[in-house]
């Protein structure tokens, strides 16, 4: 795979950190085991990048799959690992425009 999967967590504003230790560990811990194959990244819930694809509250975004609330790590992973077995398609003149939220 040439292409990393991109796993962008969305935080609350205004919320204590202790608040998220869990979700963050169960994020952590997931990306943690494809660290090689995972771009990771953070943003808040109100942020552009998080209103254009509609987050309404904390969440992770595994590829183009959103999955909100306190996601357990194995579902992650299997985001993860579902996102690396997706064929990629080679873009060409007649496939049309993309939907993506990256």
């Amino acid at each position: 795979m040439s292409e990393k999967v991109k796993v962008k967590v969305f935080l609350p504003v205004g919320v204590c950190s202790c608040s998220l230790t869990g979700f963050l560990a169960s994020i952590y811990q997931a990306v943690g085991k494809y660290k090689d194959i995972v771009e990771y990244s953070e943003d808040t819930v109100i942020s552009k990048s998080a209103q254009k694809i509609g987050v309404r509250s904390q969440g992770v975004l595994v590829g183009s799959q959103y999955l909100e609330g306190n996601v357990p790590a194995a579902k992650i992973e299997s985001a993860i690992l579902a996102e690396i077995s997706r064929p990629v398609k080679a873009l060409t003149q007649s496939s049309g425009p993309q939907n993506h939220y990256w």
